[in-house]
């Protein structure tokens, strides 16, 4: 329930984030559009204001300021600023003096003569009257009935005589057909969230339908990995067992040669004595790995290497003799490792037995055990041959459990090695190359002395 829990609250973050980055891409999307439209808006209001400036002309002002609407240049100037609205899409176009009073408007604007509370506190204009360059408004947005949104942008030209005062402006405004389009972009934009919104919900309801079937299935595989488990550990135990029962089979029959040939009982007694240690080593084996674990580390176990090694020789010897197959020993003998004796023979006894399948059947070769001090933390055996050696890819594959390179092997043996090692701490490298023969280096701690 624990584990469920944990699940669903990661897919409830994950589900969070994609919502919150859906809206904020969105956001993004329609503030980058709107501040375009904005740039657009402005310089175009900027260049039409700019030309109606130009065409009263200071001269025009001065003359619409005196005679007002009676003036023979006001319906004509009038007439000019109708057509250049229309063409235009401009809301409104009016003419103020520097005093912000009304000399002609098109569309909505205060009376000629009077000032138009629109623009008797817009900044944009104060700032063209002081310093006569134009600029245009912010974009604002207006309330149509609390139905719908209007935007609406201006943009101011100086009209300036010739020593350089200020003597009115031209004010442009327009933008409610160009920004139409934004309300009906931000909802399509709010539209498709709630529909991202909703595909996200579905989704998350199909992860939560897929996370619970996938819970239920781990609990079910987990009854059964117990099974698995002992199968491999079934498999690692017939592998281990079939070495002291070759060593017991090859003793027994060498014990049966010498009775039969009338040798001296004292001599056949002693080729006895390794019967019983290979029994005790089936035993140990059967315990270990019946109990569904690894030997855990002792931290008390210790060998010397050199011993151990010698051990293997003796209880090799004739039947690398038979082969010939050298077993050479070599490096400092009195190193001690920190692990148990009969793990280390165990190891031993694996990486000999490899190594002389390596060789081959037929073909005389040789195999080292040399051991020494790598620093003071750690003790380095290295378990070579002048076998066939491996390829890179066998060699990358070599310690996975079931891997063999021979047709009759189990892909076990440094499969136990390496668990061995791993046990007391240590680790294992492997160096091959193919016709060259194969290095096993186990790393192994240094025994701490009493």
């Amino acid at each position: 329930m624990a584990r469920r829990g944990r699940y669903l609250a990661l897919l409830a973050v994950l589900l969070g984030l994609v919502l919150a980055v859906s809206f904020v891409a969105q956001w993004w999307l329609y503030r980058a559009v709107r501040d375009q439209m904005d740039g657009l808006m402005g310089e175009r209001l900027l260049a039409v204001a700019t030309v109606v400036a130009g065409t009263i002309g200071w001269d025009g002002v001065l003359e619409l300021s005196v005679a007002g609407s009676a003036s023979t240049r006001y319906e004509e100037t009038r007439k000019r600023l109708r057509e250049i609205a229309g063409q235009n899409d401009l809301d409104a176009l009016t003419l103020v003096d520097s005093d912000r009073r009304v000399l002609l408007a098109i569309g909505p604007a205060a009376e000629p003569g009077r000032i138009d509370p629109a623009l008797e506190l817009e900044t944009a204009l104060t700032d063209v009257l002081v310093t006569g360059r134009p600029r245009s408004s912010p974009l604002s947005r207006i309330e149509v009935r609390g139905l719908r949104d209007e935007y609406l942008k201006a943009g101011y030209a100086p009209i300036v005589d010739p020593d350089g005062t200020v003597v009115g402006a031209v004010v442009v405004e327009g933008g409610r057909q160009f920004f139409a389009v934004l309300p009906a972009l931000r909802s399509r934009l709010l539209f498709s969230a709630g529909l991202g919104f909703l595909a996200t919900a579905a989704l998350g309801v199909v992860f939560f339908l897929t996370l619970r079937s996938l819970v239920r299935l781990e609990d079910s595989l987990r009854g059964t990995a117990a099974l698995t488990a002992i199968g491999q550990i079934a498999s690692v135990v017939a592998h281990e067992i079939k070495n002291p029962l070759a060593i017991i089979r090859s003793r027994s029959e060498r014990v049966r040669a010498k009775i039969e040939a009338g040798k001296d009982p004292a001599e056949v007694l002693e080729w006895f004595d390794v019967i019983p240690q290979e029994v005790d080593r089936l035993n140990e084996i059967v315990t270990n790995y019946l109990s569904l674990a690894r030997p855990d580390r002792d931290a008390e176990a210790r060998c010397r290497v050199s011993a151990v090694a010698e051990e293997i020789a003796l209880l090799l010897r004739h039947d690398l003799e038979r082969r010939s197959i050298e077993l050479r020993l070599e490096g400092e003998p009195e190193l001690h490792a920190a692990i148990g004796a009969r793990s280390l023979k165990q190891v031993f006894l694996n990486l000999v037995l490899n190594a002389v399948d390596a060789i081959g059947e037929g073909t005389s070769g040789q195999i080292r055990i040399q051991a020494r001090s790598r620093s003071a933390k750690w003790v380095e055996v290295r378990v070579s041959d002048t076998g066939k050696g491996m390829t890179p890819a066998e060699r990358s594959r070599i310690l996975e459990p079931f891997f063999t390179t021979k047709p009759t092997g189990s892909g076990l043996g440094l499969t136990l090695v390496q668990s061995l090692v791993h046990g007391a701490g240590g680790r294992v490298e492997i160096e091959s190359r193919p016709g060259e023969g194969t290095s096993v280096v186990l790393l192994i701690p240094v025994a701490e002395m009493a």
